[in-house]
């Protein structure tokens, strides 16, 4: 009886894997390639380079890339069709090279940008493409690895029968029947994944699905997969967003007769913990403070970021929803467009811009910020090229806006600030060079010495970010001018813990902590003398607010305030500076974040 139980469950088992495996077998070289073509060699290659993923994120990667590799040998067994077989060919491999070319060559992976340039690219501009990039490095890799990879599945499909043959082997099929199982089972998860960025709504949540993806540097699938999504769901979002700030300027009017710049800086990755001006005990913001003194600069205490990524925070910063009542930045008025309409000359600088714009989250941001329908609504002139540093970007705005300035002018400058890594962020002279790993009198255990220099580098860099601040009050000082200055979000600069950056969207728990470094950050008003002689009575309004709770997507019914303009998306109660303005108290969560 047991014996026949045994031969039972032998027979069983053995025409199980029989049939699990076949299809692999039928085609080990499909299989083994499209593994390598999904992502094999550059997810490890990666983690070599750079240590970022966590174990079980690589091999939940590779179970990905397993169950899609059985999938297709699964498809092509069943199908038994040569032009399916080599359809799929063709697609794993020209998404395995053009990702590649993009990561040796540029340090990225495939974005809604790439794909748009590569569909709107004509022969004369590759032929030129060819030309500049031929002998590159990054070119040299790329067909080097289309020719390894091009000679493997020739000589793969033209012996694949052998190679399956010499392979059949009862220990090999079982190790291959536990890998497709492992891999088919940790790796389904995918299909929910995939399933998920398809019910994706907007580019808010698309940017979510990918930064909720592990394993996505290396891996050319999720990056192809959401820059299609992002591509659809982007030109949904504009479209909105157009037609509501189209709507919005139609009655729009302004009350302030008298010559006003209104300038916001918007800074980048700024801890206000590592800010003198806030009590840190490095003197990382002489200026800041020497002009609180003066009483010309008014520091706010309990501000917040909507969130921690910086495209999220521009779009909800730069249109006039509020995050806290769930309204999304795609349905209401983009608000630099109300500024014009009311008359102020608009001056866009920005130098982030030019420094990724492949990146797949650089795309919705810009999309937005540099669309041409909403550049004709609401800018006079935008920077045509960055700066190496942000003190080049406040020279260059000097230089192309002489004498071309308007009466009334809302000038916006979007900063490097202290973008990781902070010591990128500052000129390497004396001037700049103030702080060491010595000046860094942290006991924390977890410092080290390495840890200590990435600290005095930010303050170095926070000192430089003060400079570049103090650099555009000297070119307000004699006019009549309002400043407010703000970041994107803040920055964990080993302040709590062994890390140096920002978690982004759910990945890290959402602690006192963390919000406490990554998402509160320094807010200031800073006046002129000539507009706070007169305006004394405002200026008192605005000291008065410094200790009001408040998140910068509700910054524009503050704006619309001091510059005088009568706007039906003027809310009051989301002024920082009106009595009834309402305190912003976000609770924080994974959802939020």
């Amino acid at each position: 009886m047991n014996h026949h139980l045994l031969q039972t469950i032998k027979q069983i088992s053995t025409k199980g894997i029989t049939c699990i495996t076949t299809p692999v077998y039928w085609n080990i070289p499909l299989f083994a390639l499209s593994i390598l073509m999904l992502g094999g060699f550059d997810l490890l290659y990666y983690q070599h380079l750079y240590h970022e993923y966590k174990t079980c994120d690589i091999l939940s990667g590779y179970a990905e890339m397993i169950f899609m590799a059985y999938l297709i040998n699964v498809v092509c067994y069943l199908l038994r069709k040569t032009r399916i077989h080599l359809l799929l060919y063709v697609i794993l491999f020209v998404v395995y090279i053009v990702n590649f070319y993009l990561r040796y060559s540029f340090g990225t992976d495939i974005s809604p940008k790439i794909l748009l340039l590569m569909f709107e690219t004509n022969t004369k501009e590759v032929s030129g493409f060819f030309k500049t990039y031929m002998m590159t490095d990054g070119m040299l890799k790329t067909v080097g690895a289309f020719v390894i990879v091009l000679t493997m599945i020739i000589v793969g499909e033209r012996f694949r029968k052998a190679i399956s043959k010499r392979l059949n082997l009862p220990v090999i099929r079982c190790l291959l029947t536990v890998l497709v199982l492992t891999g088919v089972i940790c790796g389904a998860t995918a299909i929910g994944r995939y399933a998920g960025l398809i019910k994706c709504r907007n580019t808010y949540e698309a940017e979510r699905w990918l930064m909720n993806v592990p394993f996505r540097y290396g891996m050319p699938m999720p990056n192809l997969c959401y820059s299609l999504s992002a591509i659809h769901l982007a030109g949904q979002d504009l479209d909105s967003m157009i037609r509501a700030t189209e709507e919005a300027i139609k009655d729009v009017s302004c009350e302030n007769g008298d010559s006003l710049n209104i300038i916001v800086v918007i800074g980048e990755s700024y801890n206000k913990y590592h800010a003198s001006l806030y009590g840190y005990t490095l003197d990382t913001t002489p200026y800041q403070c020497e002009e609180r003194t003066e009483d010309r600069l008014c520091a706010f205490s309990r501000v917040k970021s909507p969130h921690n990524m910086t495209s999220i925070v521009l779009k909800n910063v730069l249109c006039s929803n509020n995050v806290h009542e769930n309204e999304r930045w795609y349905d209401y008025p983009y608000f630099p467009a109300i500024f014009k309409k009311a008359g102020y000359d608009v001056w866009l600088w920005d130098n982030q811009y030019k420094w990724n714009p492949d990146a797949a989250w650089a795309f919705t941001l810009n999309s937005v910020m540099f669309n041409e329908r909403i550049q004709q609504l609401s800018y006079t002139a935008i920077n045509e090229s960055g700066a190496p540093y942000d003190g080049g970007l406040i020279t260059d705005f000097e230089k192309k806006t002489k004498g071309r300035l308007g009466k009334r002018n809302l000038i916006i400058f979007h900063l490097g600030g202290q973008h990781f890594l902070a010591t990128t962020q500052y000129p390497h002279v004396p001037e700049y060079q103030v702080f060491t790993a010595k000046d860094v009198k942290d006991n924390a255990p977890y410092l080290n010495e390495e840890s200590r220099q990435r600290i005095a580098e930010y303050a170095n860099a926070t000192r430089y970010n003060d400079a570049v601040i103090h650099q555009i009050m000297t070119m307000e000082k004699e006019t009549n001018a309002l400043l407010i200055y703000f970041p994107d979000h803040g920055e964990e600069v080993y302040d709590y813990r062994d890390f140096y950056g920002r978690q982004i969207l759910s990945q890290d728990q959402i602690t006192p902590e963390l919000i406490k470094n990554q998402i509160e950050i320094p807010f200031i008003v800073w006046c002129s003398e000539k507009w706070k002689q007169s305006h004394t009575a405002e200026w008192e309004t605005i000291k008065q607010a410094a200790d009001r709770e408040f998140t910068t997507d509700n910054v524009c019914h503050m704006l619309f305030r001091l510059a005088g303009i009568k706007t039906m998306s003027y809310k009051a109660e989301r002024d920082l500076l009106s009595p009834e303005f309402i305190p912003q108290t976000k609770a924080y969560n994974m959802l939020s974040l």
